[in-house]
């Protein structure tokens, strides 16, 4: 199966996108949407999409697959191990809901000339989107876990339950320049995240998914920062 071939998008594109979807889904519940955000019910109520578990890996003969689109069935499909992990299974279902928002435009196009997306020869449809543990981040792998992100862990929730926790802006953290060189979430940055979790009640949020995104908010910073700007 090819990639999917999208434009380029600005972390502000993705950050409009997801707004516009919360507002719309909030004027359609009649309520703000707040954490926990309900994807299932943005994906089979709001969006009116089918949403499946079941055993892709099989299904589509990928030991790696963690979740599928079908644009032109409007079905989204999870793969059944991760039934019992919230927090992965949230985040895989907000990003096929970023893969549906993004680049089903892309489809609705080009799709007389897209045979990726068409059944051939009357066999059940291929899926437009295949998610994959190993997938390397294309660029709509990228772009779906952006919007994942953001839909799950809105950026003035997030501050909120920050200033809640720790009554600052920015968190300090002794090593946390060292541990991002080597690639690790150290235990501080762990413990704030779980505070943030429990604070802001992200309770479908995991804890790595919320370091992240502390760290792409720029919420937490190293102490030696901290310090150098007081001097």
């Amino acid at each position: 199966m090819q990639a999917l071939k999208v434009p380029f998008l600005k972390p502000t594109d993705i950050d409009h996108a997801v707004r516009e979807l919360l507002h719309n889904y909030s004027t359609w519940r009649e309520e703000p949407a707040k954490p926990p955000i309900d994807v299932d019910e943005i994906i089979e109520g709001y969006l009116g999409l089918a949403l499946e578990i079941d055993n892709l890996k099989s299904r589509l003969g990928m030991p790696d697959v963690l979740g599928a689109t079908w644009f032109e069935e409007s079905r989204i499909c999870i793969d059944q191990s991760l039934e019992d992990k919230e927090g992965r299974l949230a985040f895989t279902m907000a990003h096929e809901i970023g893969h549906w928002q993004l680049h089903r435009p892309l489809y609705e196009l080009e799709k007389m000339s897209l045979s990726l997306f068409q059944s051939q020869d009357g066999k059940t449809a291929t899926p437009a989107i295949v998610c994959r543990a190993k997938s390397g981040k294309a660029p709509a792998e990228w772009q779906a876990d952006q919007f994942a992100a953001r839909l799950l862990m809105p950026s003035a929730a997030i501050r909120s339950a920050v200033q809640k926790v720790s009554s600052v802006n920015v968190v300090s953290i002794e090593g946390l320049n060292n541990s991002q060189n080597c690639g690790n979430l150290i235990p501080p940055l762990r413990t704030i995240a779980d505070d943030i979790i429990d604070s802001g009640q992200f309770t479908n949020v995991s804890n790595e998914a919320m370091c992240y995104r502390l760290l792409d908010l720029k919420l937490v910073q190293d102490e030696e920062e901290s310090r150098s700007r007081l001097i």
